[in-house]
């Protein structure tokens, strides 16, 4: 009996061992490499996380939010990590890792996502020592191509656009490096963060168009040109560009003034449409306008997205050349940009006004009644064609700037807004037909002050429809109230 005892504590002893058997960690390698949209350039300094995924039942997958390894990306866009990868034993998987990448990158001190994976991405099952590729498109991601010095070149000699009327740039989806930039203004941080209606701003009618050279370029003239077609075929921007500097040469100063002076566009070196700089030709004298470059006409192209750069030029003897990059530095960034054109207006349109379904002309008595069952429902069209609409509401106005309350929400809402329509994408287009319905018993008839919220009492009315789009020329909104109006008389 004892023999028998022994054998079996043995046999399950060896069995343990067999299934369980000794977990050995073994450091297991990845090689990555990242680069950005435009040839070269790299998201030096960007900090890359690797998260292992566990696939489950049903399809569904679990990410492990702790990330196996972490490891930055040097100024040639490569990395390595390394981490532990259990070879036997417990937490033993057959094949290698499978594995998501994350990659972040501290820009402006604020720690942005410029790459992510999803589990649909996972890449399964990886060799030690592999090599992956990541090409990083956000509009985010900071750059940089380590096959230029750019100690070489210093701040003196960069031009870059740095604000589109009061729009700054950098709040602009705009770098022209960036071939997914959608070109839409869209402020992010603190204490100008928008959010809802007044994001995802496109542009329109006549942009000022601001940038900043550096004081020893070396030019003389330059040129802003756009393209609607990707860059393909370009366009001389040639809007009169006015300024005034304050001439203070007499001795007197009562007698100090401002003095009017085009910067262009003008012919000079058998070249057209040429600007100048205003510290350029008076470098110590005040100016209305330091760093307007442009003002760009934006309904002389086609709504959509256009690109918008400059040519610097300078004399060679008594020829105007082009500049190149030793006399003037282009951003690689912020250089060259990309806008989103929208000049369409929003079709605003009261279409029908029913009583109890049927349909009824401007200038009618409505004989309202007070049941469930009397209805006067509005018909209206919203549209946008570009897809930018901000927000529309209809109203029911009677007597002295009284309005009924609240709106109506059947069986479409009678006002909505961009931030209830903002599933993902910049675009609301709105609706071709939508229609709200007053319904007699939610409304009195007799108001205990004027203005009076929940009543609808007899009185002349008008249906007032007015709808916003979020074009900007910069400044504000250039299509911020578009209505259509209606008249009848309710009795009750």
């Amino acid at each position: 009996m004892k023999t028998l005892k022994t054998n079996w504590l043995l046999w399950l002893t060896c069995l343990f061992i067999l299934v369980s058997g000794h977990s050995t960690a073994l450091a297991f390698t990845v090689n990555g490499h990242a680069e950005c949209t435009m040839t070269g350039w790299v998201p030096y300094g960007a900090v890359v996380k690797v998260l292992e995924v566990d696939p489950l039942p049903g399809g569904l997958y679990a990410v492990d939010s702790t990330p196996l390894a972490t490891a930055t990306i040097d100024d040639k866009g490569n990395f390595v990590v390394t981490f532990p990868w259990p070879s036997g034993g417990t937490g033993y998987e057959v094949g290698g890792p499978d594995l998501l990448f994350l990659f972040t990158q501290n820009i402006n001190g604020s720690i942005e996502t410029i790459y992510e994976e999803d589990p649909s991405e996972t890449h399964w099952n990886l060799a030690d020592t592999a090599t992956l590729t990541f090409e990083i498109t956000s509009p985010l991601a900071v750059c940089l191509n380590p096959n230029i010095d750019l100690s070489s070149i210093p701040n003196n000699k960069l031009f870059l656009f740095t604000r589109v009327g009061n729009c700054e740039t950098a709040n602009i989806d705009c770098k022209g490096s960036v071939i997914g930039s959608e070109g839409y203004y869209r402020p992010r941080k603190a204490p100008y963060s928008f959010t809802g209606m007044d994001t995802d701003q496109p542009f329109g009618r006549t942009l000022d168009l601001f940038g900043w050279f550096g004081k020893k370029c070396q030019i003389a003239y330059y040129k802003v040109q756009y393209s609607t077609d990707g860059g393909t075929t370009w366009t001389d921007i040639e809007t009169p560009l006015p300024n005034k500097w304050y001439d203070t040469s007499d001795s007197n100063p009562l007698n100090w003034h401002w003095v009017s002076e085009s910067m262009g566009p003008f012919s000079d070196g058998g070249l057209d449409n040429l600007y100048k700089i205003p510290f350029f030709v008076r470098p110590d004298t005040p100016w209305s306008y330091l760093d307007r470059i442009a003002r760009f006409n934006t309904t002389l192209v086609t709504d959509g997205l256009c690109r918008l750069k400059i040519i610097g030029y300078k004399w060679s003897g008594s020829t105007l050349v082009e500049a190149t990059s030793s006399d003037l530095f282009i951003d690689p960034n912020y250089g060259e940009i990309v806008l989103q054109i929208d000049n369409t207006p929003p079709t605003v349109k009261i279409l029908d006004v029913k009583l109890n379904g049927v349909s009824k002309p401007v200038c009618e008595i409505l004989n309202f009644g007070t049941s469930a069952s009397n209805t006067i429902s509005i018909n209206f069209r919203v549209w946008d064609q570009r897809g930018h609409l901000r927000e529309y509401a209809l109203d029911a106005m009677y007597g002295h700037n009284c309005y009924v309350g609240p709106r109506p929400t059947m069986p479409n809402k009678a006002s909505d807004n961009y931030n209830n329509n903002a599933l993902g994408s910049p675009l609301w287009q709105g609706s071709m037909g939508y229609s709200s319905e007053y319904i007699g018993s939610d409304y009195g008839i007799s108001p205990t002050s004027p203005c009076t919220s929940g009543v609808m009492p007899t009185c002349a009315y008008q249906f007032r429809l007015h709808a916003s789009k979020r074009t900007t020329n910069g400044y504000g909104l250039i299509y911020n109230w578009v209505e259509d109006t209606w008249h009848v008389t309710i009795q009750r």
